[in-house]
């Protein structure tokens, strides 16, 4: 008994000493500091790696009339056409360019943004590094100048929006949900989308095509009289096949501004904005809830469901499920339900991602065990609960024989 309590007087103060910081999880962290060093010019980000390969010499970009490098960069970085998306509230660094007659259009794939807007002088771009997470860069567009070399370059500048409560104060992804007024000003609203927002509280100041049934937002509503129809008539231009009536899209890319990418960019962003958090806090001697946010939103946990089916209006939910690992028979955590949720089974995608396999062992390796204790019905905080016996199975099954795309600490055993 002796020995046991000299051990016990004795291991607090050297363990108290390498205790991490008790923080709230959106609270301000020293990003620019080692051993995050955000500033520092190491990076490992899509857009770095086409930076080199233009440098090189390697890679070139063709110019298209009115859109510039655009479509060069979407084809470089594997960004598809169909993910198009557009803003018309004035929310973003082209406010002076940015009108519902003129929306911003913004591609986007697993690690990379791209955003543009009719006549701006550069295309604004942001990557997600495995370590630092959201990465910002603008490409000058061309100006005729012969023998130019279009090279990218970070632009902290960006920070002063993209970090910040809203972005859990890491550097990472914003979606605004804005009415305006006609000439795309914003005049309430909310400033932090995610996944679990209900789809009633979306798209403000974001054109949206698709058939969604009886479901609403707030999208597709340009001026005051309409935001008081909406009030009244909350269905009302919730399901628009077409923009033709609201918008000239000549000269973009696409014709659309598909639900389907909507719902997807709305997970992604927040949820690589949750694992570049709970990897700035472990990386500097913090310590949030961040963990337990994070379990939970890869399982889904507070995703709104709808009553009726949504279907988008191009091929982006086709280009979607075709991406990452599935097992033998077909089924992949890509999988879309969209007659009632937005995906079919109750893990998300982004357990895939470079930046989960890159976040420290010690924060990756509690959150694999606990999901392991969720998919096997063990104790683990009552997350346990969420799922029945069979959802269960078929998440084993998909993580058993998609391996080894996953970080260790997440691979499940064949039995249960």
């Amino acid at each position: 008994m002796f020995r046991l309590s000299l051990v016990l007087f004795v291991l607090p103060a050297a363990s108290l000493a390498a205790q991490p910081r008790v923080v709230a999880y959106d609270d301000p962290l020293p990003y620019g500091q080692s051993p995050v060093d955000y500033l520092g010019d190491a990076t490992a980000d899509p857009v770095a790696r086409l930076d080199a390969r233009l440098a090189s010499g390697k890679t070139t970009l063709r110019v298209v009339p009115r859109r510039g490098y655009l479509d060069s960069v979407l084809g470089c970085l594997d960004v598809p056409v169909s993910s198009q998306l557009l803003v018309y509230s004035k929310t973003a660094v082209n406010q002076r360019l940015v009108t519902p007659k003129t929306p911003r259009a913004i591609y986007f794939n697993d690690e990379v943004s791209v955003a543009w807007v009719p006549g701006t002088a550069e295309l604004e771009l942001m990557a997600f590094d495995p370590l630092k997470g959201a990465m910002f860069y603008v490409l000058q567009q061309p100006d005729g100048a012969a023998g130019a070399r279009p090279r990218f370059h970070r632009k902290s500048s960006c920070l002063a929006c993209h970090i910040g409560r809203t972005t859990l104060s890491v550097p990472g992804g914003i979606i605004r949900s804005f009415l305006v007024e006609l000439t795309g000003k914003p005049l309430e609203g909310y400033s932090r989308v995610s996944g679990t927002t209900p789809i009633a509280n979306r798209w403000g100041g974001w054109y949206v095509t698709g058939r969604l049934g009886r479901v609403t937002h707030m999208g597709n509503l340009v001026n005051r009289e309409e935001n008081r129809r909406h009030r009244r008539e909350a269905s009302f231009r919730a399901s628009l096949d077409r923009l033709d009536s609201l918008v000239d899209l000549t000269g973009y890319p696409a014709p659309h501004s598909d639900v389907v990418a909507h719902l997807v960019l709305d997970h992604r962003l927040h949820g690589q904005n949750l694992i570049s958090r709970v990897t700035y806090e472990h990386r500097l001697g913090r310590r949030s809830d961040a963990e337990d946010r994070l379990l939970r939103y890869l399982l889904l946990v507070g995703s709104p469901r709808w009553a009726t089916p949504v279907s988008g209006t191009s091929d982006f939910s086709r280009w979607f499920q075709r991406q990452g690992p599935r097992t033998a028979d077909g089924r992949s955590l890509r999988q879309l339900d969209l007659a009632g949720r937005l995906f079919r089974y109750s893990l998300s995608h982004l357990v895939y991602s470079p930046q989960l396999a890159a976040m420290p062992a010690a924060p990756r390796g509690r959150l694999g065990r606990r999901l392991q204790a969720v998919l096997t019905g063990r104790p683990a905080g009552g997350l346990e609960k969420l799922l029945t016996p069979g959802q269960r199975a078929d998440l084993r099954d998909i993580l058993v024989e998609t391996r080894e795309d996953l970080p260790p600490e997440w691979r499940m055993s064949a039995k249960p």
